[in-house]
């Protein structure tokens, strides 16, 4: 059930006008920032390819809802592909948990907020109240939130030369390699599949993150295990583009000029 009244439907005349060239990403950039200077307490509804809203308290982000990525809120690690029943020496076990944890249940806000601040999107008037809808134990501050959905757009523009969130992918009929090893989480992605279905149609399906749902989907195409439908699989040599997601932002802007 959503913790978003309404499920937020932004109304045409209620919506704030922008500018297409720059992305109406920015102006919601701006305006969440205005709102965390300002210590706000509320809701900003957003309109567009997704309808949602991202919720703050105290100018701290506390929740987001997306209409296309699941409202996943177990702090289950399975939903970032991570395998929580993996061995980890007791020294890293306490500090790995901790932070896996963390991610989990932070994932569903940011994953949310990656499709919302989208170059379509539009927000609305900010309402205001006294106590938001849902608190996060970890509330996220709104520059910190910024700056990962940036770094996740420019990791998935890389991706979209194979796979994104969007693309049809079916099992490959001939595999490059006589033998693969893949990880627990990303064979639960294989399983839950069928032909033609996308990253996002299985996020949703197993309530995982679409942005790591996509990152998956893109390592098992190169693989070769999977295949963007209608693309050419990549190279039997095992010589396909290799993407460092870490310096995607770095990269990227480096080519920028």
């Amino acid at each position: 059930m959503s913790l978003i009244p309404k499920r937020t439907r932004v109304r045409a005349g209620l919506v704030w006008p922008g500018r297409e060239v720059d992305g109406y990403a920015n102006l919601i950039g701006a305006r969440l920032r205005k709102l965390a200077a300002a210590g706000s307490t509320g809701t900003l509804p957003v309109s567009g390819p997704t309808d949602g809203a991202i919720i703050l308290h105290g100018g701290r982000v506390v929740h987001a809802e997306s209409s296309r990525t699941p409202t996943q809120r177990t702090g289950d690690p399975a939903a970032l592909g991570l395998a929580p029943g993996e061995a980890v020496s007791p020294v890293e076990a306490p500090s790995i948990g901790m932070v896996a944890g963390l991610l989990a249940m932070t994932e569903p806000i940011i994953d949310a907020a990656t499709e919302l601040l989208s170059s379509k999107s539009r927000y609305a008037k900010f309402r205001r109240s006294e106590a938001p809808v849902a608190i996060a134990p970890h509330p996220i501050p709104v520059t910190a939130l910024l700056t990962e959905v940036e770094r996740r757009h420019r990791v998935l523009s890389q991706l979209s030369a194979v796979v994104t969130a969007d693309t049809p992918v079916i099992r490959s009929s001939a595999l490059a390699w006589p033998r693969l090893q893949v990880s627990a989480p990303q064979w639960a992605l294989v399983v839950a599949m069928s032909d033609g279905m996308t990253p996002r149609g299985v996020a949703m399906k197993l309530g995982h993150s679409v942005f790591a749902t996509t990152i998956e989907f893109y390592r098992l195409i190169e693989l070769g295990l999977l295949a963007a439908a209608g693309r050419e699989p990549p190279p039997a040599d095992g010589r396909g583009t290799a993407l460092a997601f870490m310096r995607a932002v770095h990269n990227e802007r480096d080519t920028d000029g």
